[in-house]
């Protein structure tokens, strides 16, 4: 505290440069705008889907669907071929294709050629009837180009794969808007879904809700500063505070590379409520009483200093571990989080105790130290907790261990889920073009079946063409699977076309060397997304409209269980693909939710341990930061909140946060004890001392998290919501719960 006193010039130079220098790294953060970031590292499962992917392409895909002149085709088709061939000229697309501009095989006996499907679009009724009964007859056009009844067509448009350009999809889809707008006269809508749409929504969600979220954050915090201390000064120093917090943690982010995305773009408003904590526990004991008792406001400020840093300082250092606990995952953007907060902790402790001081030591003492207004509501409530533990102990805490179990039985109900359009409101553009594009064609969703043999050639064998087949047959049978495609297919309109388009003739030919001569005759190169060119590596493409993931992991398992049934001794068939790596997400944050909950209340238990040198206080100090989470995990099990990457942090951030106010009262609670007064004066003198503290800031930091209901992405405006609760639940917990606790032992 002398040190802070008497360096305060120096420490505030250090301070300032250290924010200044942080700030200049602001503007290399970057969004990124691919969930593929939300990969697990290092997992086998994915490892093999990069691999997969070198042979096959990049598998992203995202589609443009719409309604189909009903008058005439013609005028469709029209505009399904400008549309096409203007995209074909977007360098960042990998690939584009449509009705206007595939491959068709025309056969007559013994022979068949190659030639685009369409090419030249007929005015003539009847050729144009004749064209959509050939597409919607043929399996490889059907609810992939063009619906089963028709009355839709669309263009599939694949994109590269270019994981170190950030802005690559927001490029595309700039783009192909641009292209689309020409055309908008001539359609009621055009319809997009796929993953490259879906990364592009979530990167301008995200933006916006920086763009609003962090503005209204600073407008509510300082409203609530104004409401507790009716202090200009003060507030303006509470916002000096949070702007050079934030500030320095974005520009940590900026030097680290750490990505702003969908889960550490929640650290921002969390950093500027937390960074307001330590503020509210320095200004409530800069009262004027202080200053009557400490004329010298150096000696003053020391005093409040010598009461605090203590406190908040263990409260920081709890919170941070509260946040590394989140290291123990293995998806990236949650270890990044657990870094950015855990560093945002450090620095929220370096400006509250090395910048502000300083500051407050330049101003004059008489207009900061004042009888704060805390508000007559605050002032009735503490008296009444006080009156109320006092009185019914026992029921205080026969009533919270009946929540807490009612809350646990509760939380069994919870089920994690990866679905990415649940991210989105139920009204939002891109939900309502997805289910138009599910109900009209296939699904946007997909995975791949990967069939290896070390035999050169080993798929123009018949053998191995109707093991492709019988899996597809299976996995076509399977609810929720909307369409398969293999080169089996390819292989089965050829044989169809070689004999003169008979329809009893689509199928797989029993003669490899017929087979190996349809080969040497197809004249493209439609099929090389789906067999190499040794034929030693297949691949079977899925599209399903499922996207619950406890009914993509029954498909999975299904599909998993019959291709152990089948016999493949010299084929490697494995189940690879984008879905699979939503699932092994899944999967690892049940996992690492236990992981970090275990992990945070160990050290926090073993630092609370240390502070108050008591195996019992420490056990105590757990108790009520424990409540609060169970209640939260009640609440998802009952409303069905699903456990995803966002609500997967509440359990190490709320531990963390909510352990701070117990910290503060058992300080205070141990300090007065020494002093032999009996339990129940220092309960209450604790209560009134420390509750305005901890009032204030639960208060602000529900606020904080409040703000985050306001997100246009649904598991943040979740992850807010059970936040703010949570706070709620915590200082009900401090001021009631533990205070009871203390009595009744």
């Amino acid at each position: 505290m002398i040190f802070i006193i008497n360096h305060a010039k120096l420490l505030l130079c250090c301070t300032v440069a250290t924010a200044l220098f942080l700030f200049l790294y602001i503007p290399q953060v970057r969004n990124i705008e691919d969930v593929d970031h939300f990969i697990i590292k290092g997992d086998l499962d994915a490892q093999f889907y990069e691999l997969f992917k070198s042979v096959f392409n990049n598998d992203e895909f995202f589609i443009i669907a719409f309604s189909a002149d009903e008058a005439s085709l013609a005028p469709s088709l029209k505009l399904l071929k400008n549309i096409t061939d203007d995209l074909e000229k977007i360098k960042e697309i990998r690939e584009v294709k449509s009705l206007t501009n595939i491959d068709d095989t025309i056969g007559s006996e013994d022979f068949f050629t190659v030639r685009k499907f369409i090419e030249k679009i007929p005015d003539d009724i009847d050729a144009l009837d004749l064209i959509k009964k050939q597409a919607i007859n043929n399996p490889l056009y059907r609810n992939n180009f063009i619906s089963a009844n028709g009355k839709t067509l669309a263009v599939i448009v694949s994109a590269h794969n270019r994981p170190d350009d950030d802005y690559y999809r927001h490029r595309l889809m700039e783009q192909t808007q641009k292209i689309l707008e020409k055309y908008n006269h001539q359609v009621e809508h055009f319809y997009l879904a796929g993953k490259t749409v879906t990364d592009t929504v979530m990167s301008n969600y995200m933006e916006k809700d920086v763009s609003l979220l962090l503005p209204l954050s600073y407008l509510l915090i300082a409203l609530c500063l104004y409401y507790f201390y009716r202090n200009l000064r003060l507030v303006t120093l509470g916002i000096v505070n949070i702007s050079f917090c934030l500030g320095s943690v974005m520009g940590f982010m900026g030097i680290a590379g750490i990505t702003q995305n969908s889960v550490t773009s929640i650290v921002l408003p969390l950093i500027m409520a937390l960074s307001l904590c330590d503020t509210v526990h320095l200004f409530s004991h800069m009262t004027a009483q202080l200053l009557i008792e400490e004329p010298n406001k150096d000696a003053a400020l020391s005093k409040v200093l010598k009461q605090i840093i203590w406190p908040c300082f263990m409260t920081s250092l709890t919170t941070a571990i509260g946040f590394l606990s989140l290291l123990v995952s293995n998806i990236p953007p949650i270890r990044e989080f657990a870094i950015i907060a855990s560093v945002g902790m450090g620095l929220e402790f370096l400006f509250s105790f090395f910048l502000l001081p300083p500051l407050i030591l330049f101003m004059n003492p008489e207009k900061l130290y004042a009888d704060y207004h805390a508000g007559s509501f605050v002032a009735k409530f503490l008296d009444m907790a006080a009156s109320c533990v006092l009185k019914h102990k026992t029921t205080i805490i026969i009533i919270s261990a009946t929540l807490f179990v009612i809350s646990c039985i509760l939380s069994l109900q919870i089920k994690a889920e990866t679905n990415i359009f649940d991210f989105f409101p139920k009204n939002s553009l891109i939900r309502s073009d997805l289910q138009f594009v599910e109900s009209e064609l296939a699904g946007v969703e997909s995975f791949d079946i990967s069939l290896k043999s070390d035999e050169i050639d080993a798929f123009k064998n018949p053998d191995k063409l109707n093991l492709i087949e019988k899996i597809q047959n299976y996995a076509q049978s399977l609810q929720g699977v909307d369409d398969t495609l293999s080169f089996t297919d390819f292989i089965k309109d050829m044989n169809q076309s070689f004999h003169n388009e008979h329809p009893e003739e689509y199928r797989i030919p029993n003669s490899r060397k017929l087979i190996s001569q349809y080969l040497l005759l197809y004249d493209s190169d439609d099929i090389e997304d789906f067999v190499n060119s040794s034929y030693n590596h297949a691949r079977i493409s899925i599209r399903i409209s499922e996207h619950h993931s406890p009914r993509q992991q029954m498909i999975f398992e299904k599909l998993g269980q019959f291709i152990d049934s089948i016999d493949h001794r010299d084929v490697d068939i494995r189940i690879t693909g984008r879905t699979l790596q939503d699932l092994n997400i899944i999967k690892d944050i049940f996992s690492g939710q236990m992981k970090s909950i275990l992990l945070a209340v160990g050290i926090i238990w073993v630092v609370l341990f240390a502070i108050f040198r008591s195996f019992r206080m420490g056990l105590i100090s757990i108790i009520p930061n424990i409540f609060p989470i169970a209640l939260n995990f009640g609440v998802m099990g009952a409303v069905g909140i699903p456990l995803n990457t966002a609500t997967a942090l509440i359990s190490a951030v709320a531990i963390g946060i909510s352990v701070d106010d117990t910290i503060h009262f058992l300080l205070e609670f141990k300090k007065q004890k020494i002093t032999r007064k009996p339990t129940l004066n220092v309960v209450n003198d604790v209560i009134h001392q420390k509750g305005r503290a901890i009032f204030s800031s639960s208060l602000i930091l529900s606020i904080g998290f409040g703000v985050l209901t306001l997100s246009s992405f649904v598991p943040t405006a979740f992850f807010g919501l059970l936040c703010a609760c949570i706070m709620i639940c915590a200082v009900i917990a401090d001021i009631f719960l533990l205070p009871a606790i203390l009595l009744y032992l």
